[in-house]
């Protein structure tokens, strides 16, 4: 829209200036840096400083305007006189006295390019306090309350979009920009101009609705991503389908997502790896219990009593740390089993140090490593 005509539109006579007060009062801490003027035709402000912002304003060539800061290589925070048409929702408005002048009641309120709350409508930086005043444009819903709908108003004083620096120029050698920036207010009317038709604002595009459903579905996926990575056995399938869908979709937000399949790809490595490590020490176990149980095997073939007893050897006592004694045959320089009385009949602590065999049955090993035989009978075969 030019300024041009909009300007007009806002109320800013001297009593009406002093009561639109706006969110950031030019102090001492907040005075422009420079003034300059719009130095080409269709140059637009922003709500970022971004060409793929919302457009806010587009000032015809010549327009002066009041520059802030420099918040970004290329980019200039300006104002202009007269303020942006932009939206308030009206939950945080309160009618006054007076027609189309609104009060705000809420804190820290947004100004927004267009009449929504979603990533395509970004606030402005500025923001409003209780008890500003907004002179009102139209109605996104007239016919709802006025909390349920969009009020388009003019921003008050101190609120500021960006405006590319390459379409700004400075001011002429002895133009005094405060002096120029007064005037401008005051040639603002007292009354506005009878009410024109006011294009409604188009609502978000395809490409932008399709951008905002990409966000939520990679935010979506992302959180599934935390939660399943810190499982012990994570299902990545499921989130590197979601992923793949918003890639799919295109746009910004597929980069975004590809970057996700790349982290997840590295979190199926690693997952893998584990799972293979973990077979790994399962295999080596395993072969230390065949291992175990060809040497008692072989043992029990070279022993001439072999077939006499279940097993043989000299009884041995060891205590573990939980302070229990357990018993064992050591047979051939090897602990060959472990022994178990269930109905008490033998000591086992009596015999330690003496060669045995024993009668009985192997049972469930209680360590996983050796055999343990469940002892029926027990013979003294040599004392040391």
């Amino acid at each position: 829209m030019n300024l041009r005509t909009p300007l007009y539109l806002l109320v800013l006579s001297s009593g009406i200036l002093a009561a639109v007060r706006g969110p950031v009062q030019a102090g001492d801490k907040d005075r422009p840096l420079r003034y300059g003027r719009v130095a080409i035709e269709g140059g637009a402000i922003f709500n970022l400083w971004d060409e793929k912002g919302k457009e806010i304003a587009q000032p015809a060539k010549g327009q002066l305007v009041a520059v802030y800061k420099e918040p970004h290589p290329g980019w200039l925070e300006v104002e202009v006189p007269g303020g942006f048409a932009v939206w308030v929702f009206g939950r945080y408005l309160a009618p006054t006295a007076e027609a189309d002048l609104y009060e705000v009641t809420g804190s820290a309120v947004n100004l927004r390019p267009a009449p929504s709350s979603d990533v395509t409508s970004y606030p402005l930086p500025q923001r409003l306090q209780s008890g500003d005043k907004l002179r009102g444009i139209e109605l996104l819903e007239p016919q709802k309350p006025l909390a349920e709908t969009w009020v388009r108003v003019w921003s008050p004083p101190g609120v500021r979009g960006y405006l590319k620096s390459s379409a700004v120029e400075g001011l002429l050698e002895g133009e005094d920009g405060p002096a120029m920036w007064a005037a401008s207010l005051a040639k603002l009317p007292a009354e506005p101009p009878p009410r024109v038709a006011q294009t409604r604002p188009r609502g978000p595009s395809e490409a932008e609705r399709r951008d905002a459903e990409a966000r939520v579905a990679l935010e979506e996926a992302r959180a599934a991503l935390e939660r399943e990575r810190a499982k012990e056995t994570p299902d990545y399938d499921p989130i590197e389908d979601a992923l793949n869908a918003v890639v799919a979709r295109g746009g910004p937000i597929a980069i975004e997502a590809r970057t996700e399949l790349r982290t997840l790809a590295t979190l199926r490595e690693a997952s893998a790896l584990k799972a293979d490590l973990e077979r790994e020490r399962a295999r080596r176990a395993e072969e230390v219990l065949d291992r175990q149980q060809d040497v008692w095997i072989k043992s029990k073939e070279k022993d001439p009593l072999g077939g006499v007893f279940a097993a043989r050897g000299v009884v041995e006592r060891r205590t573990g740390n939980e302070g229990i004694a357990r018993f064992y045959l050591r047979f051939g320089g090897n602990i060959s089993c472990e022994l178990a009385c269930s109905s008490g009949r033998y000591d086992f602590s009596t015999f330690a140090g003496t060669e045995v065999g024993v009668h009985g049955k192997e049972i469930s090993s209680r360590t996983g490593e050796l055999p343990t035989f469940e002892v029926a009978r027990l013979e003294v075969l040599t004392v040391r």
